[in-house]
C-alpha cells in the first residue's frame, strides 16, 4: 500500500515536470500570445474614447422637521427618468447623462449623483444643471414654509404685546374696583388670570417655533462637498485592461502550448505504431 502511494506520487511529480518542460520548450508561443493580447488591448485603448465621471451628494432639505421636501427614492427615480441614459425601451441618450442616482446607506436623507460625459466639463456641466434644477424646485417649498414660520413668530410677538397691554389695564382696573365694587373686581381678576395664562402659553410656543427654524429641523437643500472636475477618465481603466490582457494572453499561450504538445505526441505515437 505504501509502495503504491509512492509510485502514484512519483507519477504526479513526473507529470508536473513534463508539463513544465512542455511550457518551457514553447515559451515563445506563450510570450507571442501575451504580446498579441497586449497589442489588441493597446489598440482598444487607442480606439476607445475616454469617459469621464463627476459625482456629488445632495442633502435634501426640510422645514420644521416635517421630513424631506422629496423622498430620496422618489427624487432618484425622477432624476433618472429626466436625465438618465435610458429614455425608453430600446432608446438611449447620448452622453452626457446621469449614470447613477442612489441613496447612500450612511446618509438616508441624501442622494448621490454620478454623471458621465465625453469630457470632464460635460460631466460637470450636467451635474451642475441637475443640482440647480433640484435647488430651484426645493427652494420654493423652503421659502414658503420658512415664511409661514417667521410670520407665526411675528404674530406671537404682536399678540403678546397686545395681551401685556390688556393685562396692565386689567391690573389697574382691578385695583380701582377693589374699593368700589368687590364683585366686579373679582371678575376683572379672573380676566387678568386668563390674560396671564395666555401670555405664558405664547412664551412657551415661541421657543418651540424658534427651535424648528434652526438646523437640522429646518435647512435648505444643499451640496455635501463640492462638484470637482475629474482629472482622469473613469473608463477605460488602462491598468485593468492591460493586466487582464496579460492574464488572458498567458492563459491562451499555455493552452496553445499544451494543444501543440498533445498533437505532436499523438503524431509520434501514430508513427511508432505504424
Amino acid at each position: 500500500m505504501h509502495t503504491q502511494t509512492e509510485n502514484s506520487a512519483m507519477e504526479d511529480e513526473i507529470s508536473l515536470i513534463e508539463l513544465w518542460d512542455i511550457l518551457a520548450q514553447r515559451k515563445y508561443w506563450i510570450l507571442a500570445c501575451v504580446a498579441v493580447s497586449l497589442a489588441a488591448a493597446g489598440a482598444y485603448l487607442l480606439i476607445k474614447a475616454p469617459v469621464y465621471e463627476a459625482s456629488v451628494k445632495v442633502r435634501i432639505g426640510q422645514v420644521a422637521g416635517a421630513g424631506p421636501f422629496e423622498s430620496p427614492e422618489f427624487l432618484s427615480s425622477r432624476l433618472l427618468a429626466e436625465y438618465g441614459e435610458t429614455i425608453a425601451d430600446g432608446v438611449t441618450r447620448e452622453r452626457p447623462f446621469l449614470k447613477q442616482a442612489s441613496v447612500p446607506k450612511s446618509l438616508p436623507s441624501a442622494v448621490e449623483l454620478v454623471t458621465e460625459g465625453n469630457s470632464p466639463q460635460d460631466a460637470v456641466d450636467l451635474l451642475e444643471r441637475i443640482h440647480k434644477g433640484i435647488d430651484a424646485s426645493h427652494q420654493k417649498t423652503y421659502a414658503f414654509n420658512l415664511r409661514y414660520l417667521t410670520e407665526r413668530i411675528t404674530n406671537l410677538e404682536t399678540q403678546r404685546t397686545s395681551l401685556e397691554h390688556q393685562l396692565t389695564d386689567a391690573t389697574a382696573l382691578m385695583e380701582q374696583l377693589k374699593q368700589q365694587n368687590a364683585v366686579q373686581a373679582s371678575l376683572v381678576m379672573l380676566e387678568r388670570g386668563r390674560l396671564a395664562t395666555a401670555i405664558t402659553t405664547l412664551d412657551a410656543e415661541r421657543p418651540a417655533l424658534a427651535q424648528k427654524l434652526s438646523s437640522p429641523q429646518t435647512q435648505p437643500t444643499e451640496l455635501i462637498g463640492s462638484i470637482q472636475t475629474p482629472t482622469k477618465p473613469a473608463a477605460p481603466k488602462r491598468a485593468l485592461v492591460l493586466a487582464l490582457a496579460t492574464v488572458l494572453g498567458a492563459m491562451a499561450g499555455v493552452m496553445l502550448a499544451l494543444v501543440q504538445a498533445f498533437v505532436q505526441n499523438a503524431r509520434l505515437r501514430k508513427a511508432e505504431s505504424a
